[in-house]
């Protein structure tokens, strides 16, 4: 499995994926997910914390 590539988010960026969070459940969702690969986390790890956080809802 090759590894999903993502530049660096800004500050400003970031801060526009939280405010996304919050505004939308959908959108929150993904936007975690791109929240947490931009914190280095790997697919299998994003997998188990993002399947936690669809069963917790």
């Amino acid at each position: 499995m090759r590894d999903t590539f993502l530049r660096m988010l800004t500050n400003d960026e970031r801060n526009v994926l939280y405010n996304m969070m919050d505004d939308d459940k959908e959108a929150g969702y993904r936007t975690k997910i791109i929240l947490l690969k931009d914190e280095r986390y790997t697919v299998p790890e994003i997998r188990k914390m993002t399947k936690i956080i669809m069963m917790s809802t």
